[in-house]
């Protein structure tokens, strides 16, 4: 069997990807397994460096572009079917499987063209545009969220949660619970970083160090200019402050947290989740269609989060919030509890024997 995988442009849709390839080669090994993306996106260098194929074609994005870029978007994706219809005849696949991202489009029509049988995985509470447009041609759309289904009328939904890297599956199956007599605050923008939450933490870098020792990926952005050198040297001599531009060994530092303050992307949350970690949220106001702060309202509904719009996120507001958090064990333990409900550690696996059945 051979089973044509595709998703890119950011880590949110190829980790995906990769999780059901691993899972794939650990149910079936002689299943051959082959990507397709673009030569510029996030998957450009992930999927090489996992050790996978890439076959790369061309693709643009439409959604909150100018007439111009969207028109050179489309010009790119059409090229993209041309790529694909190609690449397609030649590998012959069974089965396509798509995570998202506008490579996933052109990948798609020419599957609908070649009548190839595809799948589509959704991270989102909010599916995607490509997901929707394409979701009732598909065998069955895979989703993290049940609230995505109401917004793909007509398609054979399963909610499976989103699939997950077995590393960190694994990381979340063999930790405890952190029970440091020290809090420990983790808190992370992404690898990009995020310029309010990074913002926010060092107007109150000092309290937030007096609450918890603080762990802080501040991401390719770095630590704002305003915060005093002197003081970011003198908290972590202490031992109060570890930050980071990126952090390799993110599981580990998920299993030692009492709290994190993040984002509220899907894999961001998964992971989360998968840990039982409770969490400071602040949706990214400019995500396409609102979704990442759908995607928190979930969480804070079940009493896992609670959700700080950046528009008034400040050092008093992010204070006030961890504080409170990490003041109450009890409160803590109600939030573990919550977080858990959201935990889909097998999502990887009922997604693959969805597909290779």
């Amino acid at each position: 069997m051979r089973v044509v995988l595709t998703g890119g442009g950011t880590g949110g849709h190829v980790y995906p990807a990769l999780a059901i390839a691993e899972a794939i080669r650990e149910i079936d090994h002689d299943v051959d397994v082959h990507f397709l993306g673009t030569p510029t996106g996030f998957e450009s260098k992930a999927v090489p460096r996992a050790g996978e194929t890439l076959h790369q074609i061309s693709s643009g994005g439409i959604v909150g572009k100018g007439m111009a870029a969207k028109l050179r978007g489309a010009a790119k994706a059409g090229l993209g079917v041309v790529q694909s219809l190609s690449i397609l005849r030649s590998l012959k696949p069974d089965v396509i499987v798509g995570t998202g991202g506008f490579v996933m489009a052109p990948v798609l029509v020419a599957a609908r063209i070649l009548r190839i049988p595809f799948y589509i995985q959704e991270q989102n509470s909010f599916p995607g545009l490509t997901t929707r447009k394409f979701a009732k041609n598909a065998r069955t759309v895979f989703t993290a969220y049940s609230e995505a289904g109401q917004f793909l009328p007509g398609a054979n939904v399963e909610l499976t949660g989103n699939p997950l890297r077995k590393s960190i599956v694994d990381c979340a199956e063999e930790s405890v619970s952190a029970d440091s007599s020290e809090a420990q605050l983790l808190i992370t923008g992404g690898s990009l970083g995020a310029q309010s939450i990074n913002n926010a933490v060092s107007g109150a870098l000092m309290e937030l160090c007096e609450l918890a020792q603080v762990t802080w990926q501040f991401g390719r952005s770095g630590i704002p200019s305003s915060t005093p050198n002197e003081l970011v040297n003198e908290l972590t001599n202490s031992g109060k402050l570890i930050s980071a531009s990126f952090f390799e060994d993110m599981p580990q530092r998920y299993a030692k947290a009492n709290l994190i303050v993040c984002r509220s992307g899907a894999m961001t949350l998964s992971e989360v989740a998968l840990f039982g970690l409770p969490a400071v949220l602040v949706p990214y106001p400019h995500a396409a269609h609102n979704h990442q702060a759908t995607n928190a309202a979930a969480y804070v509904r079940s009493g896992a989060a609670t959700a700080i719009e950046d528009r008034v996120l400040t050092p008093t507001t992010l204070l006030e919030a961890c504080a409170t958090i990490v003041g109450s064990k009890a409160k803590q333990t109600e939030m573990r509890s919550a977080m858990r409900t959201h935990s889909k550690p097998d999502a990887a696996f009922r997604i693959v024997r969805a597909i290779l059945k």
